[in-house]
């Protein structure tokens, strides 16, 4: 049986879980933002860097190990470990604002609503990316009750059961990538997102996947407006591109290795 944590005046009733693996880079800014929370649950799945040592030096932290089982699981675990029964997932890389931080004391306060929808700005080396889309919508503050995640093993997201608030307070994610990480972190993604088609018995055309990548480049450089980023703004749908067709293309490769018993 898990024991609260005893909640002094000035803390935000609230339990921050994170996941983590050789954090070490980001993990002390985002641990700070959120130092007025009752408690902050990491479960890291095997760092080799300084991430754990960082983490337990902040007192409202707890630290906890488990094996890689796919962001859903391991999220899911992380937060079943919450003592408190409003809970805020934040990734590594990413800080409240005052003013997200303004509207979580509010739900919690009025218990208004059962979670939060709020933005999440995407800063990359101190800048925001120009281009035409608006920043991203999605759930991270809500009754710890209320809220569950679908086995997905990439691109998790957290379904509600009951009211949500939406609001224009933002979450900042920075994405402090080179251009090699970012294009490592999509090739493995696409191999995740492809296993996850594969489960459904989902396929892709020898057409679908050749005309693929021209299509998703043309969509996100020219229609979504990356073209006003200069060089960044190519590489970023060069990169999208690359995602998008190899996601498909190992989703084929792996339906050709069952039909050859492999």
């Amino acid at each position: 049986m898990k024991r609260k944590r005893q909640i002094h005046e000035s803390q935000i009733a609230a339990s921050v879980y994170m996941i983590t693996l050789n954090e070490e880079d980001n993990v002390a800014e985002s641990l700070a933002s959120v130092a007025d929370f009752a408690e902050v649950i990491i479960v890291d799945s095997g760092s080799t860097d300084r991430t754990l040592a960082i983490a337990e030096g902040f007192p409202n932290v707890r630290v906890f190990h488990n094996d890689w089982p796919g962001f859903s699981e391991q999220k899911a675990y992380a937060m079943s470990l919450c003592s408190q029964p409003w809970v805020f997932n934040l990734d590594a890389d990413e800080l409240p604002t005052e003013d997200f931080l303004n509207e979580v004391r509010t739900l919690i306060s009025t218990g208004s609503h059962d979670a939060l929808e709020s933005n999440r700005t995407l800063i990359r080396w101190g800048q925001q990316p120009k281009n035409f889309n608006k920043n991203d919508r999605l759930i991270r503050f809500f009754r710890k009750t209320c809220g569950h995640y679908e086995v997905r093993r990439v691109h998790e997201s957290i379904s509600i059961t009951g009211s949500v608030k939406k609001t224009q307070a933002t979450i900042l994610h920075k994405e402090n990538l080179s251009l090699s990480q970012r294009f490592t972190k999509s090739n493995r993604y696409s191999e995740l997102k492809a296993e996850d088609k594969f489960d459904k018995n989902q396929n892709a055309s020898l057409a679908s996947i050749v005309l693929m990548f021209p299509i998703t480049f043309l969509q996100v450089y020219l229609f979504k407006g990356h073209f006003l980023d200069g060089l960044e703004g190519f590489n970023t749908s060069m990169n999208a591109a690359f995602y998008t067709y190899m996601k498909y293309a190992k989703l084929r490769e792996l339906h050709q290795r069952k039909s050859d018993g492999l």
